[in-house]
This record gives structure tokens, C-alpha cells and sequence, in this order.
């Protein structure tokens, strides 16, 4: 009996020694993660992938009005003509809208690039 009672004894010993390695293990674990993951959050990588992702946003979004303006007008709709003209100019002035922005958008990219010529990732 005396027996069995010490091999219990070490059985939960064991079993509870390793539950305490492994739990060590995790924090250290997590507290390497925790560091990568500060020194990834400011690096000029990752803040030129973000803003990359922001400026890739923008131009989709841009793509995405450009399509919606040229299909405004559909050619099957019944209008008078001077509906059709105002239709036509305010669908000319969105255009414009666009491409003015579009504009805007890539002179301000390019004014970034030269500002951090020394930059990993180019574009």
C-alpha cells in the first residue's frame, strides 16, 4: 500500500511539474510574440504596407465611381432631350470629379515616395 501511495505521489508530481513547464513555456512564448509583435508595429515596413493598402483602397474606390458614372445613363431609358443633356453634362462633370481625384491621389503617392526615397518597398 505504502507503495502505491509513493507512486501516486510521483505520478501527480510529475504530471503537475510538467503542467508548470508548460505553462512557463506559453509565457514565454507569448511574451516573445508580444515583443515581435512591437517591434513589427513600428517598423517602416509594416507603415509602408498600411499605407499602401490605404492608397490601394482609395483607387478601387475610384475605379469603382468611374464604372457607376459611365453606366448613369442607360441608353434604353425614354428622356426629353434637354433631360438628356443635363444628364450627359452632370455625368461629364462627375468625370471630371473623378479624374481630379484620381489626380490628387497619385501626385500625393508620388510626393511620399520622394520624401522616404530610402524605403524597402517601392511601388
Amino acid at each position: 500500500m505504502l507503495y502505491l501511495c509513493l507512486a501516486l505521489c510521483a505520478m501527480f508530481l510529475t504530471f503537475s511539474f510538467g503542467r508548470y513547464l508548460s505553462a512557463r513555456t506559453r509565457l514565454f512564448e507569448k511574451t516573445i510574440d508580444e515583443a515581435i509583435a512591437r517591434k513589427l508595429s513600428v517598423s517602416p515596413i509594416k507603415i509602408e504596407l498600411a499605407r499602401l493598402k490605404e492608397e490601394n483602397g482609395v483607387m478601387r474606390n475610384l475605379l469603382i465611381d468611374m464604372v457607376e458614372n459611365e453606366t448613369s445613363i442607360s441608353p434604353t431609358t425614354h428622356m426629353s432631350k434637354a433631360d438628356k443633356a443635363r444628364a450627359m453634362n452632370s455625368r461629364t462633370l462627375r468625370r471630371r470629379e473623378i479624374f481630379g481625384e484620381a489626380i490628387f491621389t497619385l501626385q500625393r503617392t508620388q510626393d511620399t515616395q520622394r520624401t522616404a526615397p530610402y524605403s524597402k518597398i517601392r511601388s
